[in-house]
């Protein structure tokens, strides 16, 4: 299935593989006509990619992922159609910055220990001018030899439980909500069923997110399983929450997860564009028309 529009994809100002303006490019020849770059804990990649999208003559909506913790449970947010200046994004951004870059420190450490030197300034190297994160120190391994795939690196040494993991202190849910919201933006649960939480527990963390002014959900994402769509349109109706679908694109090597590589909403999904800018809306409904 394709879909001409993608609410969720990485480029290199985080831990995505293109840069922002090779991105749009990508997602113009997958034949995607509106697109949302969501780079983790970042807005840098914005400004490029908009200047590309104005030359291809995509609607780019921008938008952001928000690492967030829910209790102990560390969560994705997506933002969409906010203000990228707007002082409160930028203070969530600066605060989850400051931990990111602490996280790559704990996680060197770790792997030292478990005997991989040198792996701080190999995932530095990957990351470039932004905050090294998990798939920067994964690309590192790989690029080394220590393992032959990322999916290595995560099962081996930085997946929860193994040698690498070390606990996130992003801001809480309900700060990244308000701050999306502050910013004139609409706030998004991101692939709620990726966490490993049990049915029962996602319930609860979507619940939580709505009481905290939350108001779309992803429905459909780029890896999911026959009864995910179902189970995520579910929880949409339960909580009255809108509709996103996103391919959380990163690395055009993962063509399972390329971009509009989607099914489509389900028919009684409201979707979450009716909520943004009138002017995306009445895009979002031409190019699917």
């Amino acid at each position: 299935m394709h879909s001409p529009i993608d609410l969720h994809s990485h480029s290199n100002c985080s831990d995505g593989c293109l840069s922002p303006d090779r991105l749009v490019a990508r997602a113009v020849d997958c034949g995607v006509a509106m697109l949302a770059l969501t780079d983790h804990d970042t807005t840098d990649g914005l400004p490029a990619a908009q200047q590309a999208a104005s030359d291809h003559g995509l609607c780019l909506v921008p938008g952001v992922e928000l690492s967030v913790n829910w209790g102990k449970q560390p969560l994705h947010i997506v933002g969409l159609g906010f203000d990228a200046a707007s002082p409160a994004i930028q203070d969530a951004i600066d605060r989850n910055t400051a931990e990111r870059e602490e996280r790559a420190g704990r996680i060197a450490r770790r792997l030292e220990k478990a005997g991989i030197p040198e792996s701080l300034a190999g995932a530095q190297g990957e990351a470039g001018e932004g905050a090294p994160g998990r798939m920067h120190f994964a690309r590192y391994l790989v690029n080394t030899g220590v393992v032959a795939r990322h999916q290595d690196a995560f099962r081996r040494y930085l997946g929860r439980g193994k040698p690498a993991a070390v606990a996130s202190h992003w801001i809480d849910l309900e700060t990244g909500v308000a701050a999306i919201r502050a910013a004139g933006g609409v706030a998004v649960f991101a692939h709620p069923l990726r966490y490993g939480m049990t049915r029962t527990r996602c319930r609860e963390a979507v619940a939580a997110f709505a009481a905290d002014g939350g108001e779309a959900i992803e429905v459909v994402g780029g890896t999911d399983g026959p009864n995910d769509r179902s189970a995520a349109m579910a929880l949409a109706r339960r909580q009255g929450l809108l509709a996103s679908l996103g391919s959380d694109f990163h690395d055009p090597e993962f063509p399972w997860r390329d971009l509009g590589w989607l099914k489509p909403l389900p028919q009684e999904a409201a979707p979450v564009w009716d909520r943004l800018d009138p002017a995306i809306a009445e895009h979002a409904r031409a190019v699917l028309a």
